[in-house]
Parts: structure tokens; C-alpha cells; sequence
């Protein structure tokens, strides 16, 4: 079932590219001659052709330091396992990767912004306060990314995350004297809707990747560089950490996600409060959580996000009780959290209460966690129960 169910998807989603290239090629046009990739890059939007860094450009995915990567927040594609088929019409520039939609912190590396217009822009505001480039979605990337305006068309995008590093372990194969063909996903875009993944709980969704040709890293152990006639969706690091030290990535732990996953740790009461020069405004804290709400039924998602992010690996059950949140602002949320170097906490750290529906959505999910084997943030801290 599952191999016909996979045919199934591959000649869905080459019937949807068919769409999307004959749909550019009556607009907009593209001339091969100027531009380096296929379709969708090339003639859909500002190709960012600049050399980012000494080693190519963008698509090279090329990152020198912990410094270069954004943090964002919302839903995502983490492309980093996928092996891809580089595509028929594309000669050779542009690869179709099967990549996990997920929805959390996430990663942009500054140098693999692929629209120009907003990589200038990005570029610029990082320059100018680098700080709040490491806070989440202050950066104009993320915004252009999670509003679509990055490319028009396109479902998700993709960044990179440690989300399924503990079921699928980061590691290294160095190709760096083995220059070859490979694909550099960083802010590539991904069409159509998530289908089910063969991993219990997971979602996946096809994203196209610039292919270029170079010296790599592969994030897995024990490969064969030459993986003709698929491509690795792999990148360049400069000064790549040890296997072991996944974490040595970014800089701190990361607040909203799971422990194993490089992620702060949870409330603990009585423990986990707030630095007396935080700066921490809880009225605003509090304001931020109560009026992000969910049109459809007033849940007021930071506190179903919080009760189920860190404590679930279930794709359906985060989407649920999360997605819509990356358009509020949470600026004050994660200047919490940050502060107290906590996960999703910032309600418990400040004292804010949902309102009745929200609480007994939040009792919803918690039970649903049960039911999976997981173990809610409920059970673990007496917080966020919900009714």
C-alpha cells in the first residue's frame, strides 16, 4: 500500500509541476539565457544570483558560523534527511525532495536566501542589530517566508530545525574533497498539500531544490558521496562541528522546542522564574497570549501550542493546536522565555490563564497526548491541564 500510495503522490506532484511551469512560462517567461536555475526559479520571482559568500551563491548553502543562522517560527519544511530526483525539465538545476512539514523554531541561514529582494532586506536589519536577528520571526525573512510573499505558490518552504534528529540522528559524511552534484534546499519552496510520512505522526511534502555542484556535507553517517543518479540534499559548512555536538549549531538552547532537540527545558515550579533585569513587561506577556485567537472558535492558540509543542511529536496534533499562531505577535512571549531559558513557559511564567474554551482544548489535547504514549506538559509540571 504504501509503495502504490507513493507512486501515487510522485505522479501527483508532477502533474502539479507541469501546472505551476506552464502557468509561469504564459506569465511571466524565462530566459534561460540569464538565469542558472529552472523553473520555479527562474521568471516567478527575484532570483538571488548574488555570490552570498567566497564559495557560491545561495543555493550553494553555505554557512561560516553560528552567527549566520535566523531564527523563525512557524510551520516549516526540514528537507535535511531528503534524498531527491533531479527533475526532467530542469537540465540538471532542480531537484523534487520528499521533506517533513513541521511547525516550531526553525533556522534560516542568512546566506542561502534565495529571493534577492528579501535577502537585501535581511541583510540590511541583521546588519544593523544582529540581536534581534537570533529572536523569533523579527527578521524580514521569516515574515516573507511565513506570509507566502517569498514565493507566490508555494505551501512551505524550507529551513532547517532538530526537529527528528533523536529518531534520525544528525551525523557527517564529508565531502569536501569530493566536490559533486547536491541539492541546496535552504528557503527552497514546496508545493501542494503534506501527505502521511511512513513514521508514525509524520507529514511529508515535496519541495523543489536548486542543485549545484560543489564541496559538501551530507548531515548523515557512512554515505557514498556519489549518490548518482539522486541527489543528497546536503550543504556547505565551513568549520563543521563534531557529529556529536548537533547542538553546537546555534548559539544557546532553543525555547519552544523539545529538550532533545536542543530545546530549553520546561517550567519547573518554584525553579523557573523570571531574571530580576529581564526587562519582561508580564502585562504584555499575558495580552499577546489572550488575543491570538483562532477565528473559527476563539482558542487562543499560545496556550494549546505550549501545552502540546514540547511534549508531542504528532504532525496532526501540533498543526491543531499551534498553527496560526506565527501571525501574532510574540515578541514579548519569546523575550520570556529567552530570559528565563525555558520552553513553552512564558505562560506559567507570567501568570496567564486561558479562557473556557481555550482550557477545555487544552484538556482535549492532553488526553490525546495520553492516548499516543506521550506524556503532556501537564503530567510532567502540574501546568497547563486545561479542563
Amino acid at each position: 500500500m504504501n509503495s502504490v500510495f507513493k507512486i501515487f503522490r510522485k505522479k501527483y506532484f508532477e502533474l502539479m509541476l507541469l501546472l505551476i511551469l506552464l502557468a509561469g512560462l504564459s506569465g511571466t517567461g524565462c530566459n534561460s539565457s540569464s538565469c542558472p536555475l529552472a523553473f520555479p526559479f527562474c521568471g516567478s520571482f527575484p532570483l538571488n544570483t548574488q555570490q552570498t559568500t567566497s564559495y557560491g551563491p545561495p543555493w550553494a548553502d553555505v554557512t561560516t558560523s553560528s552567527s549566520d543562522w535566523i531564527t523563525c517560527f512557524g510551520p516549516y519544511a526540514l528537507c535535511y534527511y531528503a534524498n531527491c530526483t533531479p527533475e526532467f525539465y530542469s537540465s540538471g538545476t532542480v531537484a523534487s525532495c520528499p521533506c517533513y512539514e513541521w511547525f516550531g523554531t526553525n533556522f534560516v541561514d542568512i546566506n542561502a536566501i534565495l529571493n534577492n529582494d528579501v535577502y537585501n532586506e535581511t541583510k540590511a536589519f541583521c546588519a544593523n542589530d544582529p540581536a534581534a536577528c537570533q529572536q523569533p520571526n523579527q527578521a524580514p525573512v521569516c515574515q516573507s517566508l511565513i506570509s507566502g510573499d517569498f514565493m507566490q505558490g508555494a505551501s512551505r518552504f524550507s529551513t532547517f530545525s532538530f526537529y527528528r534528529s533523536t529518531k534520525e540522528p544528525i551525523g557527517l559524511t564529508d565531502c569536501t574533497s569530493q566536490p559533486g552534484d547536491y541539492a541546496g534546499c535552504m528557503t527552497s519552496p514546496c508545493f501542494g498539500s503534506a501527505t502521511e510520512g511512513t513514521a508514525s505522526g509524520t507529514m511529508m511534502i515535496d519541495c523543489l531544490c536548486p542543485i549545484y555542484n560543489g564541496p559538501f556535507q551530507v548531515g548523515l553517517d557512512n554515505l557514498s558521496c556519489n549518490d548518482s543518479p539522486m541527489v543528497y540534499s546536503a550543504a556547505y559548512n565551513t568549520a563543521p562541528p563534531p557529529p556529536s555536538s548537533k547542538c553546537d549549531l546555534i548559539q544557546g538552547c532553543i525555547p519552544d522546542a523539545p529538550a532533545e532537540d536542543c530545546g530549553c527545558g520546561l517550567y519547573v515550579p518554584g525553579t523557573t522564574v523570571l531574571p530580576p533585569d529581564s526587562g519582561v513587561d508580564c502585562t504584555v506577556v499575558c495580552e499577546e497570549y489572550n488575543t491570538c485567537k483562532r477565528s473559527a472558535d476563539n482558542i487562543q492558540l499560545g496556550y494549546t501550542c505550549d501545552a502540546t509543542l514540547c511534549t508531542s511529536t504528532n504532525h496532526d496534533l501540533i498543526f491543531d493546536a499551534c498553527d496560526g499562531l506565527q501571525k501574532c505577535d510574540l515578541s514579548e512571549i519569546f523575550k520570556a522565555e529567552s530570559a528565563a531559558q525555558c520552553s513553552c513557559c512564558a505562560s506559567q511564567l507570567c501568570g496567564c490563564d486561558p479562557n473556557t474554551v481555550t482550557n477545555k482544548k487544552i484538556g482535549t489535547l492532553d488526553a490525546e497526548q495520553r492516548n499516543l504514549g506521550e506524556t503532556p506538559q501537564c503530567d510532567i509540571n502540574g501546568t497547563l491541564c486545561g479542563s
